[in-house]
């Protein structure tokens, strides 16, 4: 009887032990997530110049400051990239260089929730802005960054002769004299655009105002007129996601005393309310959430 309860004593250890053990192994397959709130939106800055056939210009966002780091996603863990943001735009010799092109495709590597911000692996931190202006006061903005899906969501309504517009500033000049073409996904989610011109803008040191905050080299208090940021032509969007590639040489813009991509300090998206009016009567007004994703600078044939 003694041997048999000793036995039993054994037999009830060992497995609580291995109970324990395989506890253990089922807990530690656990993957992260990053979660938090994102950042509004940044206002207009200054006014807007007007260029060539690139339509009235917006202005840019507010660059902001802080490292991201951190790491999420679900089945299995997923690093987010590290970045230290530059004090300021300079270019030349200070510029960011980025080894493969690619400055963001909103993913759980890239993107921070929680700040509000996107980092690449190339160190080449920033942030989302949108941006409105015309003279009926129809135009609105909204941006936001849909991780689910992984792409920059534009909420655009341009009113009659106005314009609306949002992108992505960089924290820190950025040099892409290796690439000649700017690289991006695209589509319509929700609304009708047709009416309107939408096209692809890279913002530059020499066009962005002193006034903002990091400032740029263009002094709106000379007399100079700003904002005048090489522009792709019209691009023909859709409601499925379609890559577009745009060679520097193709945009449009002011005459740059800099090279353009030796001093690249943002990207922005615009929606133009450009066509003629029809009967005499207003210019169209358009309104349409546009999703822009896997933004690169490429080498185009």
């Amino acid at each position: 009887m003694r041997n048999r309860l000793t036995k039993v004593i054994q037999f009830t250890a060992l497995m609580a032990t291995g109970g324990a053990f395989s506890f253990l192994m089922v807990f530690s397959n656990c993957g992260g997530s990053s979660t938090g709130r994102p950042t509004g939106t940044a206002g207009t800055t200054g006014g807007a110049g007007t260029m060539g056939n690139a339509g009235t210009m917006g202005g840019g966002g507010t660059t902001g400051s802080g490292g991201v780091t951190g790491s999420g996603g679900t089945g299995g863990m997923v690093v987010m990239h590290t970045c230290t943001p530059k004090p300021d735009l300079m270019c030349g010799a200070s510029a960011v260089m980025l080894g493969d092109g690619k400055v963001t495709d909103f993913g759980p590597a890239d993107w921070s929730t929680t700040n509000g911000k996107w980092c690449n692996a190339s160190g080449l931190q920033g942030s989302k802005f949108s941006y409105h202006g015309g003279p009926d006061g129809m135009s609105t903005d909204g941006n936001a960054v849909d991780s689910g899906m992984g792409n920059l969501v534009l909420t655009l309504t341009a009113g009659s002769a106005g314009y609306a517009g949002g992108g992505i500033s960089f924290e820190g000049c950025v040099d892409v004299s290796n690439y000649n073409a700017l690289s991006f996904t695209a589509f319509v989610s929700s609304g009708d655009i047709s009416m309107c011109n939408f096209k692809a803008q890279v913002q530059t040191f020499e066009q962005r105002p002193t006034s903002q905050n990091p400032p740029g080299g263009c002094d709106p208090d000379a007399g100079t007129s700003c904002y005048g940021f090489p522009a792709s032509p019209k691009l023909a969007i859709g409601t499925t996601a379609q890559t577009f590639t745009i060679k520097f040489a193709d945009m449009t813009g002011a005459t740059h005393v800099n090279p353009i991509p030796g001093q690249i300090v943002g990207l922005q998206w615009q929606l133009e309310s450009g066509m003629a009016a029809t009967e005499g009567g207003a210019q169209p007004i358009c309104t349409g959430e546009i999703r822009i994703d896997d933004i690169a600078f490429v080498t185009a044939p």
